[in-house]
């Protein structure tokens, strides 16, 4: 909201009272934006991918409009830059925006080298559809999905800031992709050429030249991405294309050219110490809560290890 403020802009912000995955989501807002306007287009866009070129995504943006008007579903694909396994495919039918002829699944490097060859596009996993289109597809192949969007959104709380009803939570937790891209006829991709990441690795977060964050000192080290929570400093000698990422209650140090594998770290976390995923900080405990707990410290514990040592 406080974006939304600095540049002027007034806009309705719909919260989700717990995750469904992107199907029930997009729903959610197609509802909303079909109450309002039958025909109006939805553009649904990852907040975590970076695109630094803003005219040429504005521009995409407002051609893929176009072919959302004329009853398509639009997704970007991005011309790749290297043959990566970190993203999903989209075989194009051409140039240009038209259909979709597959959408493959995030492949291996010599797949993904085949791919390229063969004129295939980076799934950017970015949408523009009309609410109308979106909500028949919806009710097409993901019935239940749109339903509970239907409902949520007509039970949400008001304001500018609203929570989608409870029913959100009965949604079915699956992806646009599984939902509706891999079963309709309507599917399209507009072939973009801006630089894209959806910063999914922190390779992909060091490439993008915004990823430094808190206080570090490199002494003869290069090619590192250092990220440090408040009040830790970060300082590395000697060392070469190392992720450094130091939260206060864990650290991560890594080649970055091995950033893919960190899902192999997680899962082992997930078994070995599961307080460290996904964890929810306690809230900051206040003075008065404070000087009471130092109290009883010092009454029932402190002072008395003060006095058997003096007896």
């Amino acid at each position: 909201m406080e974006q939304l403020e600095q540049i002027e802009i007034d806009a309705q912000v719909l919260l989700e009272p717990e995750a469904r995955d992107s199907a029930a989501a997009m729903a959610a807002a197609a509802v909303w934006t079909h109450d309002r306007d039958p025909e109006g287009i939805n553009a649904f866009f990852a907040s975590d991918h970076h695109i630094p070129d803003h005219k040429g995504f504005r521009s995409a943006v407002m051609s893929a409009a176009d072919g959302a008007r004329n009853s398509r579903i639009v997704t970007l694909g991005v011309k790749p830059t290297e043959p990566s396994p970190a993203y999903g495919y989209i075989a194009p039918t051409g140039r240009g925006l038209g259909p979709i002829a597959a959408f493959v699944e995030k492949p291996d490097q010599a797949m993904a080298r085949r791919y390229i060859r063969d004129g295939f596009l980076w799934n950017s996993g970015n949408f523009i559809v009309s609410a109308d289109v979106l909500l028949s597809e919806l009710r097409a192949h993901a019935p239940a999905v749109e339903s509970a969007a239907r409902t949520a959104v007509a039970t949400a709380s008001r304001g500018a800031v609203s929570v989608l009803g409870d029913a959100f939570r009965q949604a079915p937790k699956v992806s646009i992709d599984y939902a509706v891209m891999e079963k309709t006829r309507l599917a399209s991709v507009l072939e973009v050429d801006f630089s894209w990441s959806d910063l999914g690795a922190w390779d992909a977060i060091a490439a993008s030249g915004e990823g430094q964050i808190g206080g570090h000192i490199f002494e003869d080290s290069e090619g590192c991405l250092a990220r440090a929570a408040d009040g830790m400093l970060v300082a590395a000698i000697g060392v070469r294309n190392l992720a450094i990422i130091a939260e206060r209650d864990a650290v991560l140090v890594c080649d970055l050219s091995r950033s893919q594998d960190v899902k192999k770290v997680v899962d082992r976390i997930r078994h070995s110490s599961p307080q460290h995923v996904d964890f929810s900080r306690r809230p900051e405990e206040g003075l008065e809560v404070g000087a009471r707990r130092l109290k009883d410290w010092l009454r029932c514990r402190a002072l008395n290890r003060a006095g058997f040592a003096g007896g």
